[in-house]
């Protein structure tokens, strides 16, 4: 007696994703049929044979799928992709920027894509200062943002290097870099000029960044009379201590 067992019409894609190639073709032998999210699942997961394999027997990928393979970093799944007539979105090299994919980006720029300015933004954002380099190199240009992403995120070597090509950050760039307790960064902005307000104590005070505190006291700068209160609303008895004994 026959059971007669059935999978859905999600098995395909399923094996798809999971790079089961064998899986796949007896799938196929027997009848079954994926959806578009088969090639979607091979490239997001970078499983270039399972890609040639159901490109062989008639399937299609979304719109964006060299967009996924560029996202993933998954290079010889791009050339495939390209090989075969697939195109990617202005977007392809702003997301392979943020991912720190050189490669994909080289790649991307000889067969003629161009990014945006959130390709150096997008660099910097994540500290791939390679990537920032390459992408400088080749007439790409950030927005006025960009050292203030350096600089939220701690991206010391990427803020270096953007200030040595003629970048500016905001005038509020010390006072979120010591929000978010970079302390290092804040001495290389102040030694390039670089000034704070007042906010810069109250917010260092309030994320508890103590060493962010003392360095800023020693070079002359002033909090509010609310800097104690940031420190109390979020429990930092440390900082509370500190900023009693210097009165």
């Amino acid at each position: 007696m026959k059971i007669g067992y059935k999978g859905t019409y999600r098995a395909i894609d399923y094996a798809a994703r999971k790079r089961h190639l064998e899986v796949i073709e007896y799938l196929h032998s027997i009848g079954y049929k994926g959806t578009d999210r088969a090639i979607d699942y091979a490239v997001q997961n970078g499983h270039l044979e399972v890609l040639k394999y159901l490109h062989s027997i008639g399937y299609k990928g979304a719109e964006d799928a060299i967009n996924n393979a560029v996202g993933r970093g998954h290079l010889e799944v791009l050339k495939y992709l390209h090989s075969i007539g697939y195109k990617g979105t202005y977007w392809a090299i702003d997301y392979a920027a943020m991912n720190g994919y050189l490669e994909v980006i080289k790649y991307l720029h000889s067969i003629g894509y161009k990014g945006t300015e959130d390709a150096i933004n997008n660099a910097v954002g994540r500290g791939h200062l390679e990537v920032l380099k390459y992408l400088h190199s080749i007439g790409y240009k950030g927005t006025d943002r960009a050292i203030d992403y350096a600089v939220q995120n701690g991206h010391l070597e990427v803020l270096k290097y953007l200030h040595s090509i003629g970048y500016k950050g905001a005038d509020w760039a010390i006072d979120y870099t010591a929000e978010k307790g970079h302390l290092e960064v804040i001495k290389y902005l102040h030694s390039i000029g670089y000034i704070g307000t007042v906010c810069a104590i109250n917010y260092a005070a309030g994320r508890g960044h103590l060493e962010v505190l003392k360095y800023l006291h020693s070079i002359g700068y002033k909090g509010a009379d609310w800097a104690i209160d940031y420190a109390v609303q979020n429990g930092h008895l440390e900082v509370l201590e500190y900023l009693h004994s210097i009165g």
